[in-house]
């Protein structure tokens, strides 16, 4: 129900967006007359509205994510409505141009600068979306600049905030709609504030001393103790953390230990630049955590037997649920895949292995695929003893979670009895 409760807010909002157009139109005396001109005011109004909610979904506010299943699936929701919303929105002056058409001095001013104002307001909230969305869809950058990239669209909310309130339009003729829609406007910002002002300062945060750092191939763990308050977290969450002499940057990264540990455990692959820093930290460095965040781990509540996927860095999570397991009471079976390209790239093989042997009931695979071949339904069926009554957690490469997930539907695991967690909230 979780996920739903968000799927139908965002159906909400753009029928109440829909519902008050109309209502404006015949409340005008114009009636509903359909045209490239109503087309493209209502392509405009729905697409201001998932602008909106792509701004509030990226917001990092801890509420909503419970809505949406997870911050993951959240992410996924604030790309969709935001390439929707794009894509609404470039409609919205091609089609006021089909209707000026064959005046080709009026047409023109739905595409570039000209001495009317509320106009332009509207072209530089279209060309910033533009360039933000080049810079994310066709530019593989650095997470830092990416992250720069995304200042676009606080400017595209921006110069559509005021051409939205400065046009003479529905919307400045129909009161009801007109609140609405700066309801919606003022949503967004509030959002955009909060991310971009506020989250550093007054965000669910915790000051953390690196204890400790080791360095295994090409992957970096570090174990963090309070200076205060320590951050509470269930299995499998994951914490946005910003370190000390590192800059200003924040990232996102699992939690590798046990909720119970009274030490914090981090695991980074080295991927850029950032992370290549990471050779300077020293024990002591201060550390701020924001978080708790993340529902992956709700998948192991309950008494139901489990099976395990990791694929490299997607370990993480598992061993913080694996920790925990060895904590409590539970008497059932969990089968633990730990999926590498080879054995020399399983650095936590002998942590697992022992872990594992610490309660009856887990059984550990090592999967590297040099030898086994990629991981499929038919290997884990045999080895789990079957599939029925079980619930399947993934957390890896997205294109071995997306084939795993396409062969236990076909293999008739319910929907509801598998778990991934898409770490990328790029």
């Amino acid at each position: 129900m979780k996920v739903k409760i968000g799927t139908i807010l965002i159906w909400s909002f753009l029928s109440v967006t829909l519902i008050l157009f109309l209502w404006a139109k015949l409340s005008g005396g114009s009636g509903i007359v359909f045209s490239w001109l109503f087309v493209s005011q209502l392509f405009s109004l729905l697409g201001a509205t998932l602008l909106a909610l792509s701004f509030v979904l990226s917001s990092r506010w801890r509420f909503i994510e419970a809505w949406f299943g997870g911050m993951d699936k959240m992410y996924h929701y604030h790309h969709l409505l935001g390439g929707l919303a794009f894509v609404l929105l470039l409609h919205h002056p091609l089609f006021l141009i089909l209707e000026a058409l064959p005046a080709i001095g009026i047409a023109w001013r739905y595409l570039w600068l000209s001495n009317m104002l509320p106009y332009n307001w509207g072209i530089l909230s279209l060309y910033s979306m533009a360039l933000m969305l080049i810079f994310t869809l066709l530019v593989s950058l650095p997470y830092s600049l990416w992250q720069k990239t995304h200042e676009f669209m606080g400017l595209a909310l921006l110069f559509a905030t005021l051409h939205i309130l400065t046009i003479t339009s529905d919307v400045s003729r129909f009161i009801p709609l007109r609140l609405w829609i700066v309801f919606l406007l003022l949503l967004a910002a509030s959002a955009v504030i909060y991310r971009r002002f506020l989250y550093g300062l007054f965000g669910p945060r915790y000051q953390y001393l690196v204890k400790k750092t080791r360095r295994l191939g090409d992957i970096y763990t570090i174990d963090l103790v309070p200076t205060a308050k320590k951050l509470f977290f269930r299995p499998g969450q994951f914490v946005f953390a910003r370190f000390s002499g590192m800059g200003s940057e924040i990232h996102p990264f699992s939690l590798a230990s046990g909720p119970h540990e009274d030490f914090i455990r981090i695991i980074i692959k080295v991927l850029g630049d950032y992370t290549w820093r990471l050779d300077s930290l020293e024990p002591g460095s201060p550390a701020t955590l924001w978080g708790s965040y993340g529902t992956f781990g709700d998948g192991a509540f309950g008494d139901h037997d489990l099976i395990w996927i990791a694929g490299g860095i997607g370990i993480t999570p598992f061993l913080s649920l694996l920790i925990d397991e060895t904590q409590n009471t539970k008497s059932r079976q969990i089968d633990i895949f730990y999926c590498v390209s080879s054995e020399t790239e399983a650095v936590f093989d002998q942590e697992i292995k022992r872990l594992s042997a610490q309660k009856p009931g887990l059984t550990y695979h090592l999967h590297p695929t040099n030898v086994c071949g990629r991981l499929d339904v038919g290997r884990l069926t045999k080895l789990c003893g079957g599939l029925s009554n079980k619930k399947i957690m993934l957390c890896g490469p997205g294109d071995m979670m997306n084939s795993l997930t396409s062969q236990l539907s076909s293999a008739g695991v319910k929907n509801q009895n598998i778990y991934f967690e898409d770490f990328n909230f790029k």
